[in-house]
């Protein structure tokens, strides 16, 4: 597939890893970008806490309650985004608090409450969080994007522990409301913590160093609170026979929920504003417009210097390479 294409675009810097790996020397005939999901910044912004429509939305969402502390999970109710490894964290976290300052925290899942892609939540959290000290608060709403950025503002933090995750929109919507964000690192996810190497650089990956899932390089930005993995196993399917499943634990999670809690108010939000400054940045560029030019400034690469192929192609199938691991497996 990737040999018949002439350019290839990849979401995360993982991606344009595993497309010049499994290319090989015929990378160097194909255009490769790096060309990151971009989102609208002039809806995905911070609101002023005092905003009246957004005060009309909090009081709905926690239904006139007020917290001190509201952690945010958004995404689908499927497997490998681990729900309830992420409740667990919660209820790890919770249970190091004094009760009273316990019952002004929440968690706030925005997914389905049964899926059998995933599992039953509700079940988790009476199991889980069956207390009064524990605040779950449901909403499976299809918010507009107007509405989805009230969501990151009426809360504090955005986690997300996926296995194996492609990039992690959510995370971007988060960073670009100015909110922390906690997630587990692998795949495009450890591009939106912008880990640093050995010479200071954004972190990209190499045939040596394939992912950061192994903790290699700590150094991140300030609004980003990684959860290493501590168990990698290969899964597969029919169509992708063998991918990277990382997987973090619960009490680590709850570490970094803690980190996050216990910074004053004020110092959450600039480490937040920091994230969003970055991502309006040239580097990161994770907005519409930065996107739209990346794609542009790739195709006018590819039409300027694209030449037709032959009609056909002679395949002598009898000829069939290997399978080999063009990678490190430890690193």
């Amino acid at each position: 597939f990737y040999e018949a294409c002439d350019l290839l675009m990849g979401i995360s810097k993982q991606t344009v890893n595993i497309n010049k790996l499994v290319l090989g020397e015929k990378a160097d005939s194909r255009i490769l970008r790096y060309v990151p999901h971009g989102l609208n910044h002039d809806i995905f912004k911070p609101i002023d806490k005092n905003d009246p429509d957004l005060k009309e939305f909090k009081k709905h969402l926690f239904k006139n309650k007020e917290y001190d502390f509201a952690l945010l999970f958004n995404s689908r109710n499927i497997r490998r985004k681990q729900i309830p490894d992420t409740l667990l964290a919660y209820k790890y976290f919770i249970d190091t608090l004094p009760i009273e300052q316990a019952k002004k925290c929440c968690i706030v899942l925005h997914t389905e409450r049964v899926s059998d892609h995933g599992t039953d939540l509700d079940a988790v959290i009476e199991l889980l969080l069956n207390g009064e000290q524990y605040n779950v608060v449901f909403t499976d709403a299809k918010f507009d994007p107007i509405g989805m950025n009230k969501l990151y503002n009426s809360t504090d933090c955005q986690i997300l522990l996926t296995s194996n995750e492609g990039w992690g929109l959510s995370l971007t919507e988060a960073i670009l409301a100015g909110n922390p964000i906690i997630a587990n690192v692998t795949g495009g996810m450890q591009d939106q913590m912008r880990f640093e190497d050995e010479d200071g650089n954004w972190f990209t990956p190499s045939a040596e160093i394939p992912s950061n899932h192994t903790g290699r390089y700590k150094k991140c930005g300030t609004w980003a609170f990684p959860v290493f993995p501590t168990s990698r196993t290969l899964v597969g399917s029919p169509q992708t026979p063998y991918i990277w499943d990382d997987t973090c634990r619960p009490e680590d999670a709850a570490k970094q929920i803690a980190n996050v809690y216990n910074l004053p108010s004020l110092e959450r939000k600039l480490r937040g504003l920091a994230g969003r400054e970055w991502a309006l940045g040239s580097e990161a560029g994770f907005t519409g417009e930065f996107q739209g030019k990346r794609i542009i400034e790739a195709f006018n690469t590819l039409f300027s210097t694209w030449k037709p192929r032959e009609k056909f192609e002679l395949i002598n199938t009898n000829e069939v390479e290997d399978r080999v691991i063009n990678h490190k497996l430890l690193y």
